[in-house]
Formats: C-alpha cells, sequence, structure tokens
C-alpha cells in the first residue's frame, strides 16, 4: 500500500492493489460549516488542482463535513468515479446530482470497515481499517473514542493535534496525541502518521470560541504535501 499526502490538512491518494483511491480532497479556498458566520477556515497554501492528479478509479470520503466532503472540489471530478461512503455521507452528495455510482464499505473492491464505536450523535470520531489482504492501516482523521479490541493495523493515520470545543458545539472534536498514542497501542501499530493537523486561519464564531493545541514529537511521522509512505 502506498498513501501520498496531497495537502496539509486530510486529502489523500491511497494506492491499494493497484488501484488509485482519492480521499478527502478538500481543495477549494476555504470550508464553511453552517453558516460562514459561524465557522469558515481558509488553507493558508496553494492547494492542488484536480486536473493535475492522477484520474482516482474510486473516491473515498470518510465524514460529511466540508473539509472532508467538499463540494466544490468533488464536482470538478468525472461523475463516472465511484464514490465508496457511509450512507449519511451518500445522501448528502447525491442532493447535488453529480455524482452517478456510490459504494458500501461492504461492497468496495478493497477491505474496508468502519471500526468506531460511536454514539448516535458522533458523526466525527470515525475510524477505518483499510487493507490490500497484506498490509493493513487505521484512518481516524479525528480520532476515534472506542473501536473493536480485536482489530489490528501495522499504520495509524489520525490527527495528533487537539481541538476543543465548548461542549454544546460537540466538545473535542480533534482527540489529540495522547489518544492517538492510545489507539496506536491498542491496535498494536508500528507507524503513527499525522493527519488532519493543518494550522488553518478560522473565522466565526467557533474560530472565537475553540482551542486547537499542536504536537511535535518523534512518536509519529509527519508528512509534507506530495510525500508518501509505502507499507
Amino acid at each position: 500500500m502506498k498513501i501520498t499526502k496531497l495537502n496539509a490538512d486530510s486529502s489523500w491518494l491511497w494506492e491499494i492493489n493497484g488501484l488509485k483511491v482519492l480521499v478527502d480532497p478538500w481543495f477549494s479556498e476555504s470550508q464553511v460549516d453552517f453558516h460562514p458566520r459561524f465557522s469558515t477556515q481558509y488553507h493558508l497554501d496553494k492547494q492542488p488542482e484536480v486536473f493535475e492528479l492522477p484520474r482516482p478509479d474510486f473516491i473515498f470520503i470518510s465524514h460529511p463535513f466540508t473539509d472532508h466532503c467538499d463540494q466544490e472540489t468533488l464536482v470538478k471530478l468525472s461523475s463516472e468515479i465511484p464514490v465508496i461512503c457511509l450512507p449519511v455521507i451518500q445522501r448528502k452528495m447525491q442532493k447535488w446530482k453529480h455524482f452517478k455510482h456510490f459504494i458500501a464499505l461492504s461492497e468496495s473492491p478493497f477491505q474496508i470497515e468502519n471500526i468506531s464505536k460511536t454514539g448516535f450523535l458522533d458523526l466525527v470520531h470515525h475510524a477505518y481499517l483499510i487493507s490490500d489482504g497484506m498490509s493493513t492501516m487505521c484512518y481516524a482523521p479525528h480520532g476515534t473514542i472506542k473501536i473493536d479490541k480485536q482489530k489490528e493495523a501495522s499504520v495509524l493515520l489520525t490527527t495528533v493535534t487537539t481541538y476543543e470545543l465548548p461542549f454544546y458545539l460537540g466538545g473535542t472534536v480533534n482527540l489529540g496525541l495522547n489518544k492517538a498514542l492510545q489507539l496506536a497501542e491498542q491496535l498494536n501499530v508500528k507507524t503513527v502518521i499525522s493527519t488532519h493537523d493543518e494550522q488553518k486561519r478560522q473565522e466565526g464564531i467557533v474560530a472565537r470560541l475553540s482551542k486547537r493545541t499542536y504536537a511535535t514529537s518523534n512518536q509519529f511521522v509527519s508528512l509534507l504535501p506530495g510525500q508518501f509512505f509505502e507499507f
């Protein structure tokens, strides 16, 4: 398996058994949650152009939020590319009337399953186990609170940033380095790679109420956009 970082946030190109999978592409200048005055975030760096990327065989969207599921970016891709996602994400994307093919995790051409044990209202802390039959990776861009304890992975792709909001706005969104290391131990992971740790410019109510704590440590690998990791 080969994973290439596409931007400083959590956009990736995964190569699995000869298939190219574009993951959580957010290449527009900004993303808005609910309303610009509520929460707007801006990239600080120039983003890839969709036409510059290899044509993906599949698209995988991990979360329904606009920094993972960005309409402005996604509609630039061919409508014929199948999208792998959870039902809640499919329902959102079908409203755009762009993509023609959606695939459930259980029907994916490579092994992928949601291993997180989240509450009904928790749409944030999903963790996915991805395998090519030889190597296994866990992708948990916000971190996760609870998983199936019987699972194992060799690589963990997760946030090491703590992003805290008041409880009435969702509480701790990104769980941070300590939770990442706990999850790595639980999965018997050899390598932790950071994702979803971009230092963005924020505006709106959420920006005023949020607190971010960025981590530096030799306990995880931090890739720059364009760099890749093979395992």
